[in-house]
């Protein structure tokens, strides 16, 4: 008997008790598909975190004042923003990172918004992995000049204006009885830039379900931010961006113990430097740790799905006595009988297996699509899978047919 005969009968045996196949594969379905689906969506949450942070600036280091204990003479200050460009050894930027919040219109629709609004210089374009999708960043000359301007984040130009480019726009802001009608000069992906001070993507988790406007990002001057608030220009958060070549963590250090001079603040822990790479391996680690176990929890499935198919292949072989014995008796070898059964084993896995990963694709699709993230799914995570489910077949069948092919031929005619 060949392999292609081995696979007519086992398959042939299969539809005969469908049923009884379909809850036998259950366990391996269950198994595959949680496996491809926690890979794909952990691996797309990932990446979407890591690409937030890259957006941030890979590049950038982010400094922080601790304000649980920070007095008014802690708070960084536009002039320590300069000093630090000029003399910090290995900064080749500094921006401000100064965060206010107020009303506006939209003035070419009167459509009422909470803005958040997000103090910087034009420094801060360069810690941005993607500049402007539309218009342009404001300059140097711009911020000395209290300009009536600002970045709009991508996000906020589509929710409010239902376009992207939104280049030319005007909105209305006020704050603390103070308003200033403000014009969009470029829009880009800001959103993602809240999250390193205090900020999130998703504004109306901000300020909670019962928020009755749209909140929209504008990153604009800082002096145009102090302007419009009223607020003085001191800061809890600067990013720092290291020149090529530089050592990251020593240019982070550095920025620290120039405050602390500056301020005459030697406390262990008023300031402290973040390297945004580093963000980025800690979330690697984290998640693909967290993958790999929840992965590795969905496998067992697989075992209990495997001892399923065994014990469904001895009610087989026990059911198919007789046939085993007449083809013995007809000279079937050994080898014959065990391969059959073991093809039959390992069909049933695979079949179980190619459900699985349809059923797993579509469900990482399906999970991301809640929170809006592309899963990623690897060709080798699902070729693994049916490797795997094979596997099973292969091993959890081996047994069932030893024992098919061990029984003598006068014992098994003699069965019925």
């Amino acid at each position: 008997m060949n392999i292609s005969e081995s696979l007519k009968i086992a398959v042939k045996c299969i539809r005969a008790n469908w049923m009884r196949s379909l809850l036998t594969m259950l366990g391996i379905i269950i198994g595959i598909t949680s496996v491809i689906m926690i890979v794909g969506a952990g691996t797309g949450v990932r990446d979407y975190i890591v690409s937030l942070i890259e957006d941030m600036g890979s590049n950038a280091v982010l400094v922080a004042v601790d304000t649980t204990q920070a007095t008014e003479s802690d708070y960084i200050t536009l002039d320590d923003v300069e000093n630090i460009k000029k003399k910090v050894a290995g900064v080749d930027r500094c921006s401000p990172m100064m965060m206010g919040f107020g009303k506006g219109i939209i003035n070419k629709t009167a459509t009422n918004v909470t803005v958040m609004m997000i103090g910087v210089n034009s420094d801060v374009q360069f810690a941005m992995t993607n500049n402007c999708e539309y218009g342009r960043f404001f300059t140097d000359e711009e911020y000395s000049a209290v300009a009536p301007i600002a970045v709009m984040g991508i996000e906020s130009a589509k929710n409010v204006f239902g376009y992207e480019d939104a280049t030319g726009e005007t909105v209305t802001v006020s704050s603390s009885g103070r308003s200033m009608k403000v014009k969009i000069c470029g829009v880009a992906n800001v959103e993602s830039m809240t999250s390193a001070f205090g900020g999130s993507s998703n504004y109306s988790s901000m300020f909670g379900s019962s928020s009755d406007t749209e909140v929209i990002a504008l990153f604009m001057p800082c002096t145009t931010l102090s302007a419009v608030t009223g607020a003085a220009p001191t800061l809890d958060n600067i990013f720092v961006i290291a020149k090529e070549g530089a050592d990251y963590d020593a240019v982070g250090n550095a920025t620290v113990n120039y405050l602390k001079a500056a301020h005459s603040s030697y406390d262990q822990g008023m300031y402290t430097a973040q390297n945004m790479a580093t963000y980025i391996e800690i979330v690697d680690i984290i998640m693909k740790v967290l993958t790999i176990f929840i992965a590795g929890v969905g496998a067992i499935s697989l075992i209990v799905g495997g001892i399923g198919v065994m014990n469904i292949m001895l009610v087989s072989v026990t059911e198919r006595t007789r046939e085993i014995g007449i083809r013995k008796s007809l000279g079937a070898k050994t080898g014959v009988i065990t391969m059959q059964f073991l093809t039959e084993s390992v069909i049933l896995c695979l079949i179980g297996g190619f459900i699985g990963v349809v059923l797993g694709i579509a469900g990482a699709y399906g999970a991301c699509a809640i929170i809006n993230i592309t899963p990623k799914i690897s060709i080798w995570i699902v070729l693994l899978a049916l490797l795997f489910s094979s596997g099973t077949g292969l091993f959890f069948g081996i047994y069932p047919a030893r024992k098919a092919a061990k029984l003598s031929p006068i014992d098994a005619l003699r069965s019925e």
